[in-house]
This record gives C-alpha cells, sequence and structure tokens, in this order.
C-alpha cells in the first residue's frame, strides 16, 4: 500500500451535507484509501440512530458519479466508509476507494488491526492526576428503547478502552486520551459515563453542559459571556493508525480538532495537553 500524501481539501455544496457548502481537509490520501477531518453534525455513513443526518458515503458517491474533478483526480472507483463515527464526534473518516480495498480495510478494522485515538474533555474527578491510566471493559449493549449503549456482562459485546489522564484544570475539568482497536458504537462515550466520568456536552450519557463564558471568566463583561464556552460533543478521533493492512508501513492518519475545540480546551485550563 502506497505511503499517504497530503491532499487538498474536498468541497461539498449544499445540500449535500447540509443547508451550507464546507470544505473538508484531506488528512490522508493513498491509492487505497482517503481520509478527511469530519466536523461534528455531519455522519460518515447510513446508520439507524441517523435518521435524517446527511452522511459522507452519500455525498461522496453522488459528487464522484457527477464526474466532480477534485474527487475524479483522486483515482476512486467509489467510496465506502470503513468504521462508523457517530455524527455528534468530530475526526478522522476513513474511506476505501475501490470494492477490494473497502473489503480489505473493514476486514482489518474488524480483526482489530487499527489504533484510535480519541481526545475527550470530562469532569474532573477529586481522584484523578495527570498520567493516570484507566482501563475500561464492559460490554456493551443496545438499550431496548433509548439510541445509545449500556454496560451488560450477560448479552452486550466485548469492548475495551485505555484512557490516559493528559491534563486537569483548576475549573474542575479533565482532558482525557482514548485508545482502543475496534470501535463499537458511541464505545468512548459509554465506557467514560461507566467511569463516572461523562463527556462534556453529552446528555445521552448524562454529560455536563459546557459552563457559561462569564463563569469562568468573571471578570469580563458583556452579552457574549452568557454563551457556552463550547456548544456540542466534546469528543474528537484525533488519530488512525492502520496496522495490519497491506505490507508497506502506513503513517498514522491526524486530524486536528476544529478551532471551537481548541479555543474550548485553552478556556478551561487545558490549553498544550493534548500535545
Amino acid at each position: 500500500m502506497a505511503a499517504a500524501k497530503k491532499g487538498p481539501a474536498i468541497g461539498f455544496p449544499p445540500p449535500l451535507l447540509g443547508d451550507a457548502p464546507l470544505r473538508l481537509p484531506v488528512t490522508g490520501d493513498t491509492d487505497s484509501w482517503l481520509a478527511l477531518n469530519k466536523p461534528a453534525g455531519v455522519g460518515v455513513r447510513a446508520y439507524p440512530w441517523d435518521e435524517g443526518v446527511p452522511h459522507l458515503d452519500g455525498a461522496l458517491n453522488r459528487q464522484l458519479q457527477e464526474g466532480k474533478p477534485e474527487l475524479v483526480g483522486l483515482g476512486a472507483d467509489l467510496f465506502g466508509s470503513i468504521f462508523y463515527l457517530e455524527p455528534e464526534c468530530s475526526g478522522v473518516a476513513l474511506f476505501g476507494k475501490s470494492r477490494e480495498a473497502i473489503a480489505e480495510l473493514r476486514n482489518a478494522y474488524g480483526s482489530g488491526e487499527f489504533e484510535f485515538r480519541f481526545l475527550a474533555v470530562t469532569p474532573l474527578l477529586n481522584s484523578v492526576e495527570v498520567g493516570q491510566v484507566l482501563e475500561a471493559d464492559a460490554p456493551l449493549l443496545p438499550h431496548d428503547w433509548k439510541l445509545k449503549m449500556i454496560p451488560s456482562s450477560a448479552k452486550g459485546k466485548k469492548a475495551h478502552t485505555r484512557f490516559s489522564c493528559l491534563g486537569v484544570s483548576s475549573l474542575g475539568w479533565a482532558l482525557w486520551e482514548a485508545r482502543a482497536n475496534y470501535l463499537r458504537t458511541h464505545q468512548i462515550r459509554a465506557h467514560l459515563a461507566v467511569l463516572g466520568m461523562p463527556v462534556l456536552g453529552d446528555p445521552l450519557y448524562d454529560g455536563p453542559d459546557a459552563p457559561l463564558l462569564g463563569n469562568i471568566m468573571p471578570k469580563k463583561r458583556g452579552p457574549g459571556m452568557q454563551a457556552a464556552v463550547f456548544s456540542g460533543l466534546a469528543l474528537h478521533l484525533s488519530e488512525v493508525r492502520i496496522v495490519g493492512v497491506g505490507v508497506d508501513p502506513v503513517p498514522p492518519v491526524v486530524a486536528e480538532p476544529c478551532k471551537p475545540f481548541s479555543v474550548m480546551l485553552k478556556r478551561l485550563g487545558l490549553e498544550g495537553a493534548s500535545n
């Protein structure tokens, strides 16, 4: 498999991914696959829990069939997502460029031959320190009627996540690195909730709302101080390594957090911890 090379951003005019035009950075491009930095609010594929959410599988293939030059130039026969990433989460989205590549990559993913690295912001527990490592291996099962996962030792499917604390804040927040080799639906969110640290901005798993700017910067005044420090789920898939496909080593695919995520880290006193 060819080494990854930088590529251009891919444009998506409305209504492919919503009412506004989007250009998503290409974070990896080989003869076999394409990686994009996906924003929150966009899906990677059609999924029963994401009814009505626009997704990249459909948008990429529609533009490829229409002959859009920046997609035709990538040498793809078709695009197919390799793993599911919920729309609420930003970060790396990976797509095979042919039926053969899609099958090979999905098989490798299903065999645990990928490595995923997430960044997540959670409330700070009193006992947590920088460098602390926590393991979560609760089997996960879809809830009977809610669109979420629950731990179940009796019927759940195996899942394992390793969490490392990258930073803590005097404002009561912690930044975690989460690593896994295979992703169940909502795995990172569900495992953090099991550990008593649901992700900031995740009401589905009882995560807290983001604080208001006025609460963390009390000396400043103005109507803008009533805005939240962040909007959405504070979870980002920052890196994917493909460790079991092809002969040649494949560099990690890295997706930088969006500017609002980075600004949120700075305002919560977690700036620099993600490096």
